[in-house]
């Protein structure tokens, strides 16, 4: 065989394994859309909020600090230089389309970041303190009381004063409001992994509590941690807007959907989109959320999975 029949036997066989696996992931997807619509249409809703945002400066003229109208104008209304406000102006004559997509940037980032440390360091926590038993699970399990004990926002905020109003500091501080939480569900479902013949069988062969834990109870975790982690993404979207309502959150300049509804409470009575549109988008970003959530928890869950 020659070096150009060789590389066109590569291409095609690179070729139908792309089609293959765009045939399998098109299947599932189908699948997954007859057995859960409610997820599926959650799935869309959250696509169209990503493309929402990640065309940001590209879908209206504006800039997301600049004043090009007079403050609390209707929807839809025109700028000073006659360009089309689709959703009016707020409460300081700026464009609140664009604010809504440079705000939805930022609460979109401490949404998903916030939630994936904080389940990423809970679900360690929770299988580390499920595996090791004794002493070790009581001293852990003490400590995931005393977080579970005080409210998140309260422990939201005393971090972020202590630490500062930066958007680290807040996707800190709303991560160590979920590890808590995460820990003792996944502790929970650990428990009952780490009586399993695989694990005896592991440890019978010779593998160290670490292998155990990342090689067996870690990947067996994972549908539990990714559940947790969908619904933590809404929670910490409502949280980063409670913060900003009480000025612990994200600082002006800088947009999101929590310091917009801030903002609008003052100026409600000149226009009441004002405080509408970003309160709809962030109850609509939610509730796509929590319906994929829960499409993913019947999907995973062996109990449930065979239900409907």
């Amino acid at each position: 065989m020659t070096t150009r029949q060789k590389n066109n036997f590569t291409t095609g066989l690179s070729n139908a394994l792309t089609r293959e696996s765009l045939a399998t992931g098109t299947r599932r997807s189908i699948r997954f859309s007859r057995r859960y619509p409610a997820g599926a249409i959650g799935i869309l809703v959250l696509l169209a909020i990503v493309f929402f945002v990640l065309t940001a400066g590209l879908l209206t003229p504006f800039e997301a600090h600049r004043t090009v109208a007079p403050k609390a104008q209707s929807p839809p209304t025109d700028s000073f230089d006659g360009d089309i406000m689709w959703l009016g102006s707020d409460e300081l004559g700026r464009d609140i389309f664009t604010r809504l997509q440079h705000g939805g940037r930022t609460s979109l980032v401490i949404g998903l970041l916030a939630p994936l440390l904080g389940t990423a360091i809970g679900t360690i926590i929770g299988i580390t303190s499920a595996y090791r038993g004794g002493v070790v699970d009581l001293l852990v399990q003490r400590l995931v009381d005393v977080m579970i004990a005080l409210p998140g926002i309260v422990l939201a905020m005393a971090v972020v004063l202590a630490l500062g109003f930066h958007l680290w500091t807040i996707i800190v501080a709303l991560a160590i409001t979920t590890i808590g939480g995460t820990a003792r569900v996944v502790r929970s479902h650990a428990l009952s992994q780490s009586q399993m013949e695989y694990v005896d069988a592991a440890r019978a062969l010779g593998a160290s509590d670490i292998r155990i834990v990342l090689k067996h109870l870690l990947p067996n975790s994972m549908a539990v941690s990714l559940v947790l982690f969908t619904v933590g993404v809404g929670a910490a979207i409502v949280a980063e807007a409670g913060l900003s309502f009480i000025g612990l959150g994200v600082q002006p300049p800088t947009p999101s959907w929590g310091n917009m509804l801030t903002f609008a409470q003052g100026s409600f009575r000149f226009g009441a989109h004002i405080a509408v549109i970003p309160g709809l988008t962030i109850s609509v970003v939610v509730l796509a959320i929590n319906l994929v959530g829960d499409a993913l928890r019947d999907a995973l869950d062996p109990h449930l999975r065979g239900r409907g």
